[in-house]
């Protein structure tokens, strides 16, 4: 896993760092030959320059815009 994912990872809480390792792992094996790196504050893959996966954490949404 790229060093950079893996700080961004480790950021997370617990709980989140789990799912984050989970979807890590398992797109690092979906898309192999993909180039994965921190784009715009989160973990993104791409395939010959084009964004194909990545993944962040939901901001909370304030409570009267619910």
């Amino acid at each position: 896993m790229n060093k950079e994912i893996q700080a961004y990872n480790k950021s997370q809480t617990p709980a989140e760092k789990e799912i984050c390792n989970v979807l890590a792992t398992q797109i690092d094996e979906s898309f192999s030959k993909a180039e994965s790196k921190i784009w715009q504050r989160q973990p993104v893959w791409f395939l010959e320059g084009n964004p194909v996966a990545g993944y962040s954490k939901l901001k909370k949404l304030h409570p009267f815009l619910i």
